[in-house]
């Protein structure tokens, strides 16, 4: 059969050409229609997959990497530096920022740094401000956030002050001009990472999703580890940050953990999201756990664990990651676990996990994590009393042990005196005795 290839078919109607030509435009238009819906949802992208399951955005934030240029020009990079010259990126950061040594953000930052507000402070700080340009302030700061700052005014003046350095040093230009190699910082760390088996364990174990989640690669900040931040939205939405640091010793590109390392401490920082929270529900049953402190509290500072509720928050996390350790990856790395955090002062560590264990036997009573929180704590509180107890009974023991000693000592001068007595008794002339 004939098929006429012109503009019009018979009797006037559309031949093949003019068929073609308008399938082609509405193909092209879908296309270009779903293209333009698909933009409109990045959030559903960076958190579902294919099937639903969720994923981690891992990037690098802009707003993360003007606050460590920032850090780059205080005393903060003295005693969280790389080892050596640092990597092709940090160099090249430190660089750029040199030139704003004198700024008022620069300045804002040393002055915090000097009180203490270091570690993971800046970070969660960071964390409620929005993008940049703007930097506006889209989650209002939380209470330790302030705390660890000295009020909220502070917090404004430095939020302002970036803002203000991102737009006079043009900072936004410099961050893009490095995206080719942040795309390749990016591949090499998540190779091998398993972000829904992570998400997975920590959902079921403490019985409750979480609703959103961010890891972040921050390849001018050292050593290797990471900060966790999680942020209360104001109408109750849970967001967890995980911030990954370099480990510092690489020249070239950032040396990040990748695979298995990137994954256990995905457990530990976005398990904060999870375990913080629950504790904080009881704060002042926490309080009353100084004395479970005081023993490891020189320790626990150093490494900016400054008080109780922050160190509980550690304890009971470390004892629930050694316990995840178990699950995905066998009972070496479990035992691994808990004797790196027994070593490193985390002394409950045993305790606790004795404890997750009726938790997980025990789930038909307690649900979810949150119900379960008020038995660990009850323990806690009788182990600090026993501990107590056990110094009393050891000094009672001390006291009666010196007294016994002191007792024979007396009982010893006594028979020295007598026998003494009797030795001159029986030396004495016959008309004096």
């Amino acid at each position: 059969m004939h098929i006429p290839l012109t503009t019009c078919g018979p009797r006037g109607r559309p031949g093949v050409v003019s068929f073609l030509r308008r399938s082609g435009i509405i193909v092209v238009a879908l296309v270009l229609g779903l293209a333009w819906l698909w933009t409109l949802v990045p959030a559903a992208r960076a958190q579902l997959g294919t099937g639903g399951e969720k994923l981690a955005r891992v990037r690098i934030s802009p707003e993360m990497e003007l606050l460590a240029g920032v850090l780059t020009q205080t005393s903060w990079i003295k005693e969280r530096g790389p080892s050596g010259e640092g990597n092709e990126y940090f160099r090249a950061l430190k660089e750029f920022m040199a030139a704003y040594k004198d700024h008022r953000a620069v300045k804002i930052a040393q002055s915090l740094t000097n009180r203490g507000f270091a570690f993971d402070a800046p970070i969660a700080f960071i964390c409620h401000c929005g993008p940049l340009p703007d930097l506006n302030l889209d989650h209002e700061y939380s209470g330790y956030v302030v705390g660890r700052a000295g009020g909220r005014e502070i917090l404004e003046e430095f939020r302002i002050a970036l803002r203000d350095l991102a737009g006079e040093s043009k900072f936004l230009e410099f961050f893009h001009s490095w995206e080719p190699e942040f795309k390749r910082y990016v591949d090499d760390a998540t190779e091998g990472f398993d972000f829904n088996k992570v998400v997975e364990w920590l959902e079921s174990f403490f019985g409750w999703e979480a609703q959103e989640f961010h890891i972040i690669l921050a390849p001018a900040m050292f050593p290797g580890g990471g900060y966790g931040a999680t942020i209360t939205t104001r109408d109750g939405k849970t967001i967890a940050y995980q911030v990954v640091r370099a480990r510092g010793v690489s020249e070239k590109a950032p040396d990040f953990p990748s695979g298995r390392s990137l994954e256990m401490l995905t457990l530990h920082e976005l398990g904060h999201s999870f375990v913080n929270p629950a504790m904080d529900m009881h704060s002042a049953r926490v309080s009353g756990l100084g004395e479970l402190f005081k023993p490891v509290e020189g320790r626990m500072r150093d490494m900016a664990y400054p008080n109780v509720h922050v160190f509980m928050n550690e304890q009971v996390l470390r004892a629930v990651t050694a316990l995840a350790a178990r699950d995905l990856y066998g009972e070496a790395d479990y035992e691994a676990a808990v004797d790196r955090e027994q070593a490193s002062g985390f002394y409950l560590t045993e305790l606790v996990i004795e404890e997750l264990e009726v938790y997980r036997a025990s789930r038909d009573r307690y649900p979810r994590f949150t119900d379960f929180v008020p038995h660990l704590l009850n323990r806690l509180e009788r182990y600090q009393a026993e501990r107590a107890q056990g110094r009393t009974d050891g000094w009672s023991q001390k006291t009666a042990d010196w007294l016994r000693g002191k007792a024979f000592l007396v009982a010893g001068f006594l028979l020295i005196v007598v026998g003494l007595a009797v030795k001159l008794r029986r030396g004495r002339p016959e008309h004096m005795k």
